[in-house]
């Protein structure tokens, strides 16, 4: 999260993250043509939000979804709002509450939460299957992330 990007009136700066003010987590537009670039520029400092304990207030921030953002925000990697790419030990916890709607313990409600990028309900979530990958990638495998050892 950089900078007051996606700053909402009433939620909490998280200016102590350890990503603040640097630009490779918010990737301007005219430094990737396409999605396998964004996450190339993306990936190496993913790492950074390993163990951050801001991630879910930059989802809060941010609102990654809502926003359409591209760039790196609470150990994800997004791509016009939909999540792309995430550490492995990204949880589904950090992403907003669902919200109920009338859909709800269906098939429909359940792909609602998956496009508004937030938490599955309990009534939905036996009907929750991932969605697939938008940069078409076929192996999931890619989405995983091995983290440098850090001596």
């Amino acid at each position: 999260m950089t900078g007051t990007r996606g700053a909402q009136p009433g939620t909490y700066v998280t200016e102590h993250a350890p990503c603040w003010g640097d630009p490779d987590f918010a990737v301007a537009d005219n430094r990737w043509k396409n999605g396998k670039d964004l996450v190339a520029i993306c990936e190496p400092v993913l790492y950074v939000c390993s163990g951050c304990p801001y991630r879910a207030a930059c989802i809060r921030q941010v609102r990654p979804a809502k926003s359409a953002f591209d760039g790196v925000c609470g150990g994800r990697v997004w791509l016009n709002g939909v999540i792309v790419s995430a550490l492995p030990d990204a949880d589904p916890s950090e992403l907003p509450p669902p919200v109920i709607r009338k859909a709800c313990g269906t098939a429909a409600g359940s792909r609602a939460h998956r496009r508004a990028v937030e938490q599955q309900c309990p009534d939905c979530e036996p009907f929750y299957t991932p969605a697939a990958n938008p940069l078409g990638e076929a192996d999931d495998d890619t989405q995983q992330l091995e983290l440098p050892c850090v001596a």
